[in-house]
């Protein structure tokens, strides 16, 4: 008999492990000889009991059922039912001596993934071999899908952000919990339609072209519109939308991420009225005022500390700098400039109130200091006022 096939190894192949049932041992023994030399990563297990080969799926990683047709206890086909009942779907290749049409058709049409007439010849081997990897190869392929699909499915599920699934003709396919409550709809009520149900009719134009943009671009969108839910409320929605492509650039889906944006933008249109009146107020004192945070960075200064300590500049553009550095500049107006920088970083430790302190200028002038420490929305901040000393002071 000749000898086995050139090795034809896959390099750094996973393992593949066969089970390979018939109730003729020294067939077995042949075929796991020439399948583990045609492919080093064939790990192949071999059983002539049927009930045998059914524990070995259950106790152990199986990649591959290979069985033959006609045993003495059973068939082929049985067995593969007794293996898909339990819930296995490891791909089952038939490789039998029994063959006809009639039997390759039963066999697919009862799932069995391949078919494959033993021949007696060697290079039967070599066909096996490959249909056995090529069967593996696909399975792993949709494991690794369905698996991938789940856990997206899952992430998906329980984001906190709102999402919304459209397919590549923008009819909607998912509708995730947070969606469903930040809209205000049943995911049942939007499926298979599109986003009119909560675009309100003056923002549908701009809607129906970003979907063109989307779908012609591929790219991703952000955006921020108006939104009605479903009992009428209008709501503001901040969106990002991203178009997903598989490998050959074809659309696979449309996923839109988005939140209820409403009162933070309302607190922020609160905060800039609120900004500009304080501003007003602050330009109105006839005194120099300084507000800062807790990071020691400006949060408003008006026009009158500006002219007090002779300081060139925009008022309104000085929010956001760093308090220190600007202690240090405005100390050379001070007749001890490094006793100032001292004061104020005392001060701002102790974050105690100070009324009427009085600091010597360097041209021979008087400030007075009233400091107070305050509460801000985002921690702890610091109140200045200066004003010039009077005679009566």
């Amino acid at each position: 008999m000749p000898g086995p096939p050139a090795d034809h190894r896959s390099e750094g192949a996973s393992t593949v492990r066969v089970l390979h049932v018939d109730d003729d041992p020294a067939y077995l023994d042949l075929t796991a000889t020439y399948l583990e030399r045609i492919d080093e990563a064939f790990e192949v297990t071999s059983e002539t009991d049927v009930d045998a080969a059914l524990d070995a799926l259950e106790t152990g990683p199986i990649d591959c059922v290979v069985s033959d047709y006609e045993m003495r206890e059973t068939d082929g086909l049985t067995l593969l039912q007794r293996v898909r009942d339990r819930g296995i779907e490891v791909p089952f290749v038939l490789f039998t001596g029994k063959g006809s049409e009639e039997i390759a058709s039963e066999a697919i049409s009862a799932g069995a993934t391949d078919y494959i007439q033993k021949r007696g010849r060697n290079d039967q081997y070599e066909v096996l071999a490959n249909r056995v990897r090529n069967a593996v190869d696909r399975h792993r392929s949709r494991v690794a899908l369905a698996e991938s699909e789940e856990r997206l499915s899952r992430f998906i599920d329980q984001s906190p952000l709102g999402t919304i699934e459209y397919d590549d003709a923008f009819r909607i396919v998912r509708v995730n919990p947070a969606a469903e409550e930040i809209l205000g709809y049943a995911e049942s009520e939007l499926l298979s339609g599109t986003w009119l149900p909560f675009v309100p009719e003056p923002e549908r134009r701009h809607v129906a072209a970003l979907e063109r943009d989307l779908l012609s671009n591929r790219g991703g969108f952000q955006s921020v519109n108006e939104n009605v839910r479903s009992d009428g409320e209008r709501i503001r929605c901040a969106w990002h939308n991203q178009v997903v492509t598989d490998a050959d650039g074809a659309v696979i889906g449309v996923f839109s991420q988005f939140e209820d944006v409403t009162e933070a933008t309302a607190r922020k249109r609160e905060i800039e009225r609120t900004n500009a009146v304080l501003s007003t107020a602050l330009d109105a004192l006839p005194v120099g005022m300084l507000v800062e945070d807790a990071d020691r960075r400006v949060l408003q200064v008006n026009e009158r500390l500006y002219e007090l300590f002779d300081v060139e500049g925009d008022p309104e553009t000085a929010a956001g700098r760093d308090c220190e550095a600007l202690a240090a500049e405005l100390s050379a107006s001070f007749a001890d400039p490094e006793a100032f920088v001292e004061r104020i970083e005392a001060v701002v430790e102790g974050r105690r109130p100070v009324d009427g302190e009085r600091i010597a200028l360097a041209n021979g002038g008087t400030l007075i200091l009233t400091y107070r420490p305050i509460d801000l929305p985002d921690g702890e901040g610091h109140l200045w006022a200066y004003r010039r000393a009077r005679s009566t002071d």
